[in-house]
C-alpha cells in the first residue's frame, strides 16, 4: 500500500517540482530586490553623516552632533547600523561624561548595533536556504521525470522507446531550472553578507572614534 502510494506520487513526474522552483525563483528575486532597496536607502547620506559627526566632535560641539544624530534617526526611512549607536553614545557621554566607563559604553553601542543588524540580516536566511536547496529540488525533479519515463517505457514496450528520450530530456530541465534559481540567490546572499560585514566594520570604527575622542582616560 505504501509502495503504491509513493509510486503514484513519483509518477506525477517533475511538473510539480518545476512549479515549486518557479515560485521559489519569484520569491528569491523579490527578496534580492527588497534587500537591495533597503541597503540603498539605509546607506543614503551615511558618509556625510559620519563626517559631520566627526567634525562636531573635533570642534567639541557635542550638542550639535547629538541634534544631527536625532534628526537623522527621525527622518531615516530605514535604519542603518550607525545612527542609533551614535545617538546612544552621544546621549550618555553628554549626560554622564566622566561617570560612565568605557566598557559600559561599548556594551551600549553593541546593543544598538546588534538590534540594527537584525533588521539588516532579515530575509538573508531565506535567500541562503533557496540557494542551497534548489539544486537538490531540481535533481529531485529530474529523478522523478526519469522514473516516469521508464515507467512509461515498461508500460508501452518498444513503442514507447522514443518517448523515453524526450521524457528524460524534459526531466533534465528540472536540474537546469534548479541551478538557474540557486545561482542568483547565492550571489545575492554572498553580496549582501559582505555588505553587512563591511558596514559593521565602518560602524565599529565610528563607535571607537566617538568613544576614544570623548572619553579621555
Amino acid at each position: 500500500m505504501i509502495q503504491s502510494f509513493f509510486l503514484t506520487l513519483t509518477l506525477l513526474g517533475s511538473e510539480w517540482v518545476l512549479v515549486l522552483l518557479v515560485l521559489l525563483s519569484v520569491l528569491s528575486l523579490s527578496l534580492i530586490l527588497e534587500r537591495g532597496y533597503f541597503y540603498r536607502k539605509s546607506s543614503n547620506g551615511l558618509i556625510e553623516f559620519r563626517d559631520v559627526i566627526r567634525k562636531n566632535i573635533q570642534e567639541n560641539t557635542l550638542a550639535d552632533a547629538l541634534d544631527i544624530a536625532h534628526r537623522r534617526k527621525e527622518i531615516a526611512p530605514v535604519p542603518d547600523l550607525e545612527t542609533e549607536m551614535t545617538v546612544v553614545l552621544l546621549e550618555h557621554l553628554n549626560n554622564h561624561h566622566k561617570k560612565i566607563s568605557r566598557s559600559a559604553l561599548e556594551d551600549l553601542a553593541s546593543d544598538a548595533m546588534s538590534r540594527a543588524r537584525l533588521k539588516w540580516e532579515k530575509y538573508l536566511t531565506i535567500l541562503a536556504t533557496i540557494g542551497a536547496n534548489t539544486p537538490f529540488l531540481g535533481l529531485l525533479g529530474t529523478v522523478l521525470g526519469i522514473i516516469r519515463a521508464f515507467h512509461d517505457l515498461s508500460a508501452e514496450g518498444a513503442q514507447g522507446a522514443t518517448g523515453v528520450s524526450s521524457g528524460i530530456a524534459e526531466a533534465l530541465v528540472a536540474t537546469a531550472v534548479g541551478l538557474f534559481v540557486a545561482i542568483p540567490a547565492v550571489v545575492g546572499y554572498n553580496f549582501y553578507s559582505k555588505k553587512i560585514k563591511s558596514s559593521l566594520t565602518e560602524a565599529d570604527a565610528q563607535k571607537n572614534y566617538i568613544i576614544g575622542s570623548l572619553l579621555k582616560d
